[in-house]
């Protein structure tokens, strides 16, 4: 049970120690993302793992609801969420390509890449960034507090205060809840019953 604790307390630390370095980042996603949805323009999100759970679980909330049920969906694709495509992707181009190939052909200028990887090194998710610089598209790049090849990569560079892969998953699905529910606020406010 102690052990149960300690991980809840870790977590806690993280969330309680932000500087601006982890603030300040998640305003500006607030900011584009609510930009971009707004202009009915396309949100794509991306991962491997632990990060592609994050990716397809928050663009489940953002198509549907978070707290708005009454709202409609927002454009979103989660590049990780077909089998068949990444699968055959990965054995026509190379796993690099999995997240490239499909923003290549379903994204537009405007449209905004947000890309998940705990050690920011994941290469694919690298190599969809610099399609997003190509396509004059912005990206979006949730990594771990050293922030690894991405950290100098993306438009938006958002770190959260830890390096063990395990947090950084638990606090990049808080991170992304939070701003979700922000974007989601400014885009359609649930309307008071009076």
């Amino acid at each position: 049970m102690s052990q149960f604790i300690d991980n809840l307390k870790e977590i806690t630390e993280c969330l309680q120690n932000q500087g601006d370095i982890f603030i300040k980042p998640s305003e500006d996603v607030i900011t584009v993302t609510q930009n971009v949805l707004k202009s009915k323009k396309k949100l794509f999100v991306c991962g491997n793992g632990g990060s592609a759970a994050t990716a397809s679980h928050i663009a489940n909330d953002l198509a549907c609801h978070m707290k708005n049920w009454n709202r409609d969906g927002y454009r979103v694709i989660c590049l990780n969420d077909s089998v068949a495509v990444i699968t055959s992707l990965t054995n026509d181009y190379g796993f690099e390509q999995v997240f490239s190939k499909p923003l290549e052909a379903l994204g537009n200028e405007g449209d905004v890449l947000w890309g998940f990887s705990t050690s920011g090194n994941s290469k694919n998710v690298i190599q969809a960034v610099k399609t997003t610089k190509k396509m004059g598209m912005k990206s979006v790049v949730f990594t771990g507090r050293s922030g690894g090849m991405l950290k100098g990569l993306g438009d938006i560079w958002v770190p959260v205060n830890s390096d063990d892969v395990i947090r950084v998953e638990e606090l990049h699905l808080i991170y992304a809840h939070s701003i979700a529910v922000c974007v989601e606020a400014m885009i359609s406010p649930v309307e008071e019953i009076s």
